[in-house]
């Protein structure tokens, strides 16, 4: 008798173990499946393919739901045991009732005919292209599951592999059907021109764990929204939406004044997943709009804060200060401190994002007394004075620089130590906008029917970028991130994403000022890419992985019983390995040592996993000997333990078997 089950996949040898609670099932009618369904024994009846479902119940009730199965009237339902590779809870294999034969070359068709109806088999198909591999079905006839069958055929001259036909489960990496979805490189990139694979922040990975909640509300705050916009539609899309500047709850851009860059950064934050247009990175996540004209005071930009800081789990901000000494009021300062230990609508914070500026600046560099940079309207212009943006380079503020679509720093992002981590985005040159620098646009919405556009005539564009496109791409991963985990606290996201984020590197000198700073320090921090380049995977991971776990309820001590020494009764033998199904046929046998008769009514047989079956009223002679077939106690073959307990718990015999002692099938092991 074999000591443990196998099965070969590809070369590979995988030692296996039952599951104690799944088996398959082959059920052909629906109401077989609801009457499953209903029966109190099982937890759960879920398909796995084609017909098969997977069936969960309890270790006691896995055997009898089982055999209750097969024995259906008019049916008759083929039911294996799941099995996972020894020692690794994490990996179940389902079977089928069919399995795959190679034979070996010049094998006769009498010869293969013979090993079928010596295994019971039936013939199913060939496999075009393939010399002697079949696919067979393993029949009642077999007397066997298609692995003990597998480990049965491997064993014959005549075979050259046999496996299981496992039911394979792949995880399906989520690809929007937006149409203009496959032009978003910085969701999920490829090796093309100006494009290398993993300049992306892996979203279809992190979108199979989690796409966003509609309870996690992203602010977007900027100069203006086209709200109308298709890929802000849905229910609960659109939460508190607020304009700064008319004082009202419409927040819509204005071609008078130039209101174009809001409705871009939101759809790299949220865009909606609609099948159609561009797809954000948290698209299932709410957004809350916030218009304002990119000037204000420290009053009103205290109420700006105040509103979205307490009502959103995350602000979103696509601007800042040019290369100049811009601290913040000590008001805001304090204020973005409350806001992000205990602001958001659950008060665990608000996760507070800043872009970190499109100049090729330092953040913060308190001897500068030269530093030359382009503004976008009024050209070359030189900073002499010390230079501070009081927004990103604030502790509590995540500020975001920008890599490209060729894992390079964009060359126009500031940098410094103040950055946390960059996000992909476009690239250009920071002081000749004529230079071409290599590296793709960002697609996203855009708001041509209300207000200036990136792209003409168009509600989209591939044209986006700077810091104020990675910006909301953080963002969004952060939606993702609260969304799988709505525990977390704003600390403790920035946590997850610093640690999670891709050490991508840049061994170039920037083109302008010569730096070299595409490397990391010591607490692997860089200055041009703060931690890393998002995860968005990864991220979502850490943040499941926080999830708090269920309190395992504490099983009370089993009490060891006392032995009875001069007991009349001992265990003699067992049938650990039965030829063909093991369930319901395995046996012990006691022996009655004494000159009395004695009534076993209430006594116990219980196996080192202390699965137990309780005797009946069974009187045994003096001498004689009696037989019990096990139905929910169970004999491993690796070796174990069986006990023979009294009504009242004592322990009146132990015997104990090794994996050699079972080793012949079908053979009694004697004590």
């Amino acid at each position: 008798m074999r000591t443990t089950s196998y099965i070969y996949r590809g070369q590979h040898r995988i030692e296996l173990e039952k599951e104690a609670e799944f088996f398959t099932a082959i059920l052909p009618q629906a109401d077989l499946i609801r009457e499953l369904r209903e029966k109190n024994e099982v937890q759960q009846v879920k398909r796995v393919f084609d017909n098969v479902y997977k069936v969960k119940t309890t270790d006691a009730d896995q055997d009898g739901m089982m055999t209750l199965l097969r024995n259906n009237e008019g049916v008759g339902c083929v039911c294996h045991h799941a099995y996972r590779p020894l020692g690794d809870p994490g990996t179940r294999y389902y079977l089928t009732e069919k399995v795959i034969v190679g034979f070996e070359a010049n094998i006769s068709v009498q010869e293969k005919e013979a090993v079928l109806e010596a295994h019971g088999l039936r013939y199913v198909k060939a496999y075009a292209g393939l010399n002697d591999v079949y696919l067979l079905e393993v029949t009642a006839t077999s007397g066997k599951n298609p692995v003990k069958v597998c480990m049965d055929l491997i064993e014959r001259k005549e075979v050259r592999f046999a496996e299981p036909n496992l039911i394979n489960r792949y995880e399906s990496y989520h690809r929007p059907s937006d149409d203009l979805f496959g032009l978003q490189w910085h969701l999920q990139s490829s090796d093309d021109i100006e494009l290398v694979a993993g300049a992306d922040v892996r979203a279809t990975q992190a979108w199979d764990l989690e796409k966003g909640k509609r309870e996690v509300i992203v602010a977007i705050l900027d100069d203006g929204f086209d709200i109308s916009h298709p890929d802000f539609q849905g229910a609960g899309k659109i939460v508190g939406a607020r304009d700064f500047i008319d004082n009202d709850l419409l927040p819509d851009p204005s071609a008078q004044t130039g209101d174009f860059h809001g409705t871009p950064v939101a759809g790299v934050a949220i865009g909606e997943e609609n099948g159609q247009g561009i797809v954000g990175a948290a698209p299932g996540c709410a957004f809350m709009p916030i218009r304002f004209d990119l000037r204000a005071d420290d009053n009103l930009m205290f109420e700006i804060f105040e509103y979205a800081g307490r009502r959103a789990h995350i602000m979103s901000n696509s601007w800042g200060p040019v290369p100049v000494f811009a601290p913040l009021s000590s008001l805001q300062y304090e204020q973005i401190i409350d806001l992000v230990e205990k602001g958001g609508p659950d008060g665990k914070g608000c996760t507070i994002l800043f872009a970190a500026g499109n100049y090729n600046a330092p953040l913060k560099d308190m001897n500068n007394r030269n530093f030359e940079w382009r503004h976008p309207s009024q050209g070359l212009r030189v900073t002499r004075g010390a230079i501070l943006n009081g927004y990103a380079a604030h502790p509590h503020v995540i500020a975001v620089s920008a890599s490209t679509s060729l894992n390079s720093k964009a060359a126009y992002s500031n940098w410094g130590k103040e950055i946390n981590f960059c996000a992909p985005s476009n690239n250009f040159h920071p002081i000749n906008p004529q230079a071409r620098m290599a590296g793709r646009g960002i697609w996203t919405t855009d708001n041509e029917d209300s207000g200036l556009g990136f792209t003409i005539d168009s509600r989209y564009t591939g044209r986006f970028g700077g810091t104020s496109s990675a910006t909301p791409l953080a963002a969004g991963v952060v939606g993702l991130v609260k969304s799988a985990n709505l525990n977390l606290s704003a600390t403790e996201i920035l946590q997850i994403m610093e640690t999670t984020a891709d050490k991508i590197e840049d061994p170039n000198p920037d083109p302008v000022l010569g730096n070299t700073k595409g490397s990391y320090d010591a607490n692997g921090h860089s200055e041009w890419f703060g931690f890393g380049k998002i995860n968005a995977e990864k991220a979502v991971k850490a943040a499941i992985e926080r999830l708090p776990q269920p309190e395992k309820e504490e099983e009370p001590p089993t009490p060891v019983p006392t032995v009875t020494e001069d007991a009349a009764i001992r265990i003699v033998a067992a049938l650990v390995n039965p030829r063909g199904r093991e369930a319901g046929a395995e046996t012990l046998s006691i022996l009655n040592v004494s000159d009395d008769p004695i009534n076993l009514d209430g006594w116990q047989i219980q196996d080192s996993r202390s699965r137990t079956d309780t005797i009946g009223n069974i009187s045994i002679a003096p001498g004689m000997m009696q037989t019990f077939v096990l139905r929910n106690a169970k004999l491993t073959n690796s070796g174990g333990s069986i006990s023979l307990l009294a009504p009242d718990g004592r322990l009146i015999e132990q015997v104990n078997y090794s994996a050699a002692d079972a080793r012949r099938e079908g053979w009694l092991v004697k004590f």
